[in-house]
């Protein structure tokens, strides 16, 4: 499946420049390699979607490890908006030209943005909330312009494959490990509650981020399936329950409610391909609980023979990390509805935090109170100047897409929100049969919609960055119809 070609001796060459900067943990030489990357996609955007695809997913361990990798998505994205602009000097109208979605998603940005003026947030702050935003929405801007070939589709399908085994196979070894294994000192430092200590984590720095990712790639190796000869199935078939695997060690309820939703879609859209998955997902659910289980307990004998007694040297007390990793990791799904949990969010979680939300909407109706003041990506790192008013710590994050927006833009803002949402799914509904990459784009559409409930689904970047390339494609493959549907 793999060739020796120009383009794969380039990507390797990346993946090398990348490990020298993570051993060598330079911030300029990081920049250095950034700006390599953004060379490369300027002379080949094809080459820049596939960087994106490799590196995109691993950013929070690779800004981890090296600081200096912060601009990696930002580069590629960017070299690959002005190499889109150059292709179309000829025709710049065609630069200009936006679905009725795209019109109202900016104008959601720009409401935020005014607001967050009137509120006296930072210009750094804004701009940091609004590359949250729209950074992977200007790769859609950039797909929906791009020529693709039926091979282009194969790599990046065959690259998202591979990638999500190894990030699966991290995930083993991490919670096998308890946390100790293949993960940056920093991380194997974390504080963590009993509940949030067995679940994986991977590279992505988060259980449910990861998960969805998973997800994605699963959807991803399902269509690499047709493209490989009977005898050759096996290795995807094995991968996808590698993946699956992970999943389950994610314990991520957002994730299962995402599940959750598309099956309902999927029952009634596409039920008449049931027959075919029928038989090999059984399989694959097999193995993979059986896998689940194996690992389980290899993390207990672990943490018997290994952190038990490492822990009993230690001068002081480590708290509750027992071995009982499944147990307690089931009792996530048991406990959502809880009386202890619903206290728990009550008083400090997303019930608390939509309760919060809603006392200042009281005081900014119209169009909030802005972007960057209330629990999104940008107070993170600059605050928010209305945090001292309401008694917020500044580490508070909303896990809510919903509640954020409503604060930071009002009234005005939510409505249109809302209206590039009926607008996508106008355009989703459009193309919910007849692609191959249909199935996809409404789960990523259902996840996006069920997702901001319980994330600030819109800052997540490994997902928005395949729910916009995902779009992209099929606004591209709507207009031109240059791929077949038959992939």
């Amino acid at each position: 499946m793999l060739k020796i070609t120009r383009e794969n001796i380039i990507l390797l060459s990346s993946v090398i420049l990348v490990i020298v900067g993570l051993v060598f943990n330079h911030s300029m030489l990081a920049a250095i390699i950034c700006l390599l990357l953004a060379i490369g996609t300027l002379s080949n955007k094809s080459l820049g979607i596939m960087f994106l695809l490799m590196y995109i997913p691993v950013r929070p361990f690779l800004i981890t490890v090296n600081p200096g990798f912060k601009v990696i998505g930002d580069a590629i994205v960017f070299a690959l908006l002005v190499r889109t602009v150059f292709d179309y000097r000829k025709n710049v109208k065609q630069l200009f030209v936006f679905n009725k979605f795209e019109i109202a998603f900016l104008l959601f940005c720009v409401i935020g943005s005014i607001s967050a003026l009137l509120t006296d947030v930072s210009l750094t702050a804004i701009i940091f909330q609004l590359r949250a935003y729209l950074l992977f929405y200007i790769l859609f801007y950039v797909l929906k312009r791009m020529d693709y070939s039926e091979f282009n589709i194969k790599k990046y399908a065959l690259l998202t494959f591979l990638l999500a085994v190894v990030l699966s196979l991290q995930g083993f070894v991490e919670k096998i490990s308890d946390k100790t294994l293949l993960m940056p000192e920093e991380w194997t430092n974390w504080w963590l509650s009993p509940t949030n200590h067995v679940r994986v984590y991977g590279l992505l720095k988060g259980p449910n981020e990861l998960s969805l990712y998973l997800m994605i790639a699963i959807f991803i190796s399902i269509y690499l399936i047709s493209l490989v000869s009977v005898k050759n199935r096996k290795y995807i078939y094995i991968g996808i329950s590698l993946i699956f695997t992970t999943i389950l060690l994610t314990y991520s309820r957002g994730a299962l409610l995402c599940a959750i939703g598309f099956g309902i879609i999927y029952l009634v859209l596409y039920r008449e391909t049931l027959k075919k998955i029928i038989v090999p997902a059984i399989i694959i659910g097999a193995a993979s609980t059986m896998l689940f289980f194996s690992i389980n307990w290899g993390a207990d004998i672990y943490y018997s023979n290994v952190i038990e007694n490492e822990q009993n040297y230690a001068d002081e007390e480590t708290g509750d990390t027992e071995s009982e990793s499944s147990n307690k990791g089931s009792n996530r799904y048991k406990d959502a509805f809880s009386k202890t949990t619903l206290e728990q969010s009550m008083s400090a979680g997303r019930i608390y935090y939509v309760q919060k939300g809603v006392e200042i909407f009281k005081d900014y109706p119209i169009i909030g109170s802005g972007f960057a003041t209330f629990g999104g990506a940008a107070t993170l790192s600059y605050s928010s100047p209305i945090y001292e008013d309401y008694n917020i710590d500044r580490d508070f994050y909303s896990d809510n897409q919903y509640i954020l927006v409503l604060v930071e833009t009002g009234i005005v803002g939510t409505l249109a929100l809302f209206a590039t949402f009926i607008f996508l799914a106008l355009f989703v509904w459009k193309r919910k049969t007849g692609y191959y990459f249909s199935p996809l784009l409404m789960f990523l559409f259902i996840s996006t919609l069920i997702g901001g409930s319980v994330y600030n689904i819109l800052e997540n970047d490994s997902f928005m960055m395949f729910f916009y390339m995902i779009l992209g494609l099929a606004a591209h493959f709507a207009k031109n119809n240059e791929i077949s549907s038959k992939l």
